[in-house]
């Protein structure tokens, strides 16, 4: 059951009752619904299509010694094997200045992860494609297997990649004040460590099947992904052609959460496609997915230095950041993401945070939803709620005492190495923490006092407890969109982009601005599939960009096609253009009154009424947070009951609670908040990707655990904040990233509060509670 809380006031920028847009379907729902969505899967074959299917290794850490293909190519169908023994024929262009880049084609010298490409097969069935995969015997040379970055960074460790003499990565930091003096001055010092295991995104659909035409000179992706102009970019870059040879479609994409972007198998599909002059279609399995990407695991170091009055005068964190095999886009994201969350939402007077990132032989860690900053998120709050529970201060008033108010800094001025930021470069906060943290307990029926010992043991065996979690990030990282707005001859107003429907609505968002800035119905506008070819730049559907960036690209085209519309109608039916308004889709001007598709008409043989959008980062070197434009925050309660005798974990109550300005659709705001916390839900209790004797034990849908409905509270709820005060169109923020952060740490301090133990390590399985159960001291 999902409860609502009555939507807040809405912003004076308002230029209409709200109410008209709330209710409107989703574009996506219909189709979705009878099934006639088209995914990469679904779409038609065109002529002469073959299939092509990978050759993965299963060794985590192995020099590849020979690769046999005869096999392969005997089977019936088979029409070609790509491997490390003829990627010359195959006309890439790419040298990568290192193998710890990401990876652009096939692995030729060794495996670096369970699931490394090492080879494709292309035939004319997909069953045939795979079987033939099958039968690719490739000889491995064992190498020392490496699964943590303490184990990686250890003296004399094996080298994942052996030109750079070390596996470290990159390190990153940021301070401010005087960290040691801080903490030499506190009145207690306190010292956590919290663990985050990597863990996938699971989308439905699974990462990533693509269909690709590389045989008209051109390379045509049609494919699931966010960021379409990153695979433009590595296409051109491998086959050494122009950027405008590439093009991507992007259909209806099944759930993505930073899973789906650029892979190798997609170039090694296109190197086949135009080698054997025939289009290529990859299924991607489920088992493959795992094999892809993955979530960062990182571990939280962190010493609290305390004032006897509760607050805050001294951090110290320490991040150790695992990346998997490669260093993808993800590798910089996650640190810097993991650095600029590690205090979370307070005031802390001296702080400091030293990351160090290193290679492993997992799964290359990359974009995941809330990239970083989920790990982070866990280990400060947890660490907040331990350090109040040993000063025997109530958590909700340990949060007041020490969260940052609106329009505070979090610091003057700070350092990145010998680089310097201040405080005039970045937004002072922009919400307020007390009251989202008042609705978020509220919304569970709770106090926020920790619950009392007749309360928390009246059901014998079972305790109750409940918990608490903030969460502060920045807001959209930094990037641009563009976007164009054209009125079509039929009245209606078409708006061309390249922002994926990933699930969360974009589409419909942009529907909502559309008709709002120009003044016309739904109905009358149209929203188009992403398609590079438009030369549209968008930076992508990840780290909360749409809504603030697309949705502002796409009002300005609005705007500006607002004024070549009025000023047409100006030149044709005559008075000024100011004397025009645009009502219900309709030009009125006193008694004149005329349809869009009428202007259209009236200007046949004249220009086209099109016009451009763009928004754009603000430039800055600022070396830590950028300039971003807003915060994002984010605060959960939740309640638990916990079996002492068998350690199980069961949510009763669950309230999140985000500050979205203003939700351009309701519906669709408040579904990515739940969504978000689900999603956390299930890596709280039950995610995590398993290694162990050189592979991953756990890859695929039947091991893998993620929460089922039975997991869900009863009593779930999830609150808008509206105060119309967000940089997006209308005051809207962005919110798609905030829920899924708080679970973690709220469950955990839930745990805490039921049976006095903190569990250190997502996910809190019964092992894991029954483990800390048992380490407790006898009573008495």
């Amino acid at each position: 059951m999902t409860q609502m809380q009555t939507r807040s006031p809405r912003s004076a920028r308002e230029p209409q009752p709200f109410e008209r847009w709330q209710d409107e379907p989703r574009v996506d729902t219909r189709l979705k619904v009878i099934g006639q969505a088209k995914y990469a899967e679904d779409l038609p074959d065109p002529p002469n299509l073959i299939y092509a299917a990978a050759v993965r290794t299963s060794h985590s850490h192995a020099r590849i010694v020979s690769v046999d293909v005869a096999a392969a190519e005997a089977v019936p169908g088979v029409l070609a094997v790509l491997h490390p023994g003829n990627v010359g024929e195959f006309g890439v262009h790419y040298t990568a200045k290192s193998t710890s880049d990401e990876p652009l084609f096939i692995t030729t010298d060794r495996s670096r992860y369970d699931g490394d490409l090492v080879g494709m097969v292309a035939a004319v069935d997909l069953r045939t494609a795979r079987k033939a995969a099958q039968l690719v015997d490739v000889v491995y040379d064992p190498l020392p297997v490496l699964f943590s970055v303490e184990e990686a960074l250890a003296p004399g460790a094996a080298l994942i990649h052996d030109d750079l003499g070390t596996n470290l990565t990159l390190e990153d930091s940021v301070e401010w004040g005087d960290v040691d003096s801080g903490l030499a001055a506190a009145d207690r010092v306190f010292d956590e460590t919290f663990v985050s295991p990597m863990v996938y995104a699971h989308p439905m659909e699974p990462a990533t099947t693509v269909l690709v035409d590389a045989t008209k000179g051109i390379f045509e992706y049609w494919m699931p992904i966010g960021n379409p102009h990153g695979l433009v970019q590595e296409t051109a870059h491998l086959f050494g052609v122009d950027r405008k040879q590439v093009r991507v479609h992007v259909p209806y994409v099944g759930g993505t959460f930073g899973s789906k972007h650029f892979s190798p198998h997609l170039t090694a599909a296109a190197a086949l496609s135009r080698k054997l002059g025939r289009p290529v279609k990859y299924v991607a399995t489920d088992e493959e997915g795992f094999r892809l990407t993955s979530r960062h695991a990182m571990v939280y170091r962190a010493r609290v230095g305390m004032r006897s009055d509760g607050t805050i005068i001294a951090l110290d964190v320490l991040l150790d950041v695992d990346t998997g095999a490669y260093k993808t886009g993800g590798a910089f994201a996650a640190t810097r993401n993991g650095v600029a969350s590690s205090w979370g939402a307070y005031r802390v007077p001296n702080f400091r945070v030293r990351a160090r990132t290193a290679y492993t032989n997992k799964v290359p860690g990359s974009f995941f939803r809330n990239t970083g900053k989920t790990q982070t998120t866990f280990g400060i709050e947890a660490a907040i709620d331990s350090v109040a529970a040993q000063m025997g201060i109530e958590p909700m008033e340990f949060r007041r005492l020490n969260a940052l108010r609106r329009g505070e800094h979090h610091a003057e001025a700070w350092r990145v190495g010998t680089k310097h930021g201040q405080a005039d470069i970045a937004v002072p906060l922009d919400t307020d923490l007390e009251e989202m943290m008042r609705q978020a307990v509220e919304g569970i029926g709770w106090d926020g006092r920790p619950t009392s010992p007749e309360e928390r043991n009246a059901n014998g065996r079972v305790a109750r407890g409940r918990g608490l979690a903030l969460m502060l990030r920045t807001g959209p990282g930094t990037g641009a969109a563009n976007a164009r707005a054209t009125l079509d001859p039929d009245g209606c107003v078409t708006i061309t982009h390249n922002t994926a429907e990933n699930g969360a609505g974009s589409h419909t968002m942009l529907r909502i601005i559309t008709a709002r800035s120009l003044g016309i119905p739904t109905s009358q506008v149209r929203v188009t599939e992403p398609d590079t070819d438009n030369g549209l730049f968008f930076t992508g559907v990840s780290s909360m960009r749409t809504t603030v960036q697309m949705g502002g690209a796409v009002q300005t085209a609005c705007l500006n096609l607002r004024e070549l519309i009025v000023e047409s109608a100006s030149e044709v039916w005559g008075g000024k253009p100011g004397e025009w308004q645009i009502a219900d889709g309709r030009l009125v001007a006193g008694v004149e009154d005329h349809g869009l598709a009428d202007l259209v008409a009236a200007l046949e043989g004249g220009p086209r009424l099109e016009a451009d959008g763009s928004w754009t980062s603000p430039e800055t070197d600022e070396p830590s947070f950028g300039a971003p434009d807003h915060w994002s925050p984010g605060a959960a309660a939740v309640e638990v009951e916990v079996d002492r005798e068998t350690g199980e974990v069961r949510l009763l109550r669950y309230s999140a609670v985000a500050d979205a300005g203003h939700a351009l659709h309701y519906r669709s705001a408040q579904g990515q908040i739940e969504g978000g916390a689900i999603m956390g839900i299930g890596i709280s209790l039950f995610e995590e990707m398993h290694y162990d004797e050189g592979q991953i034990l756990n890859g695929d849908a039947f091991q893998y655990r993620l929460p089922l409905m039975m997991d869900i509270p009863k009593e779930f709820r999830a609150t808008l904040i509206e105060n119309g005060d967000g940089p997006g169109p209308f005051g809207a923020k962005a919110v798609a990233q905030v829920s899924i952060p708080c679970a973690a740490p709220a469950i955990c301090n839930a745990i805490y509060d039921a049976v006095g133990v903190r569990v250190r390590a997502t996910p809190f399985t019964a092992e894991r509670v029954l483990a800390a159960l048992e380490a407790l001291p006898p009573a008495g």
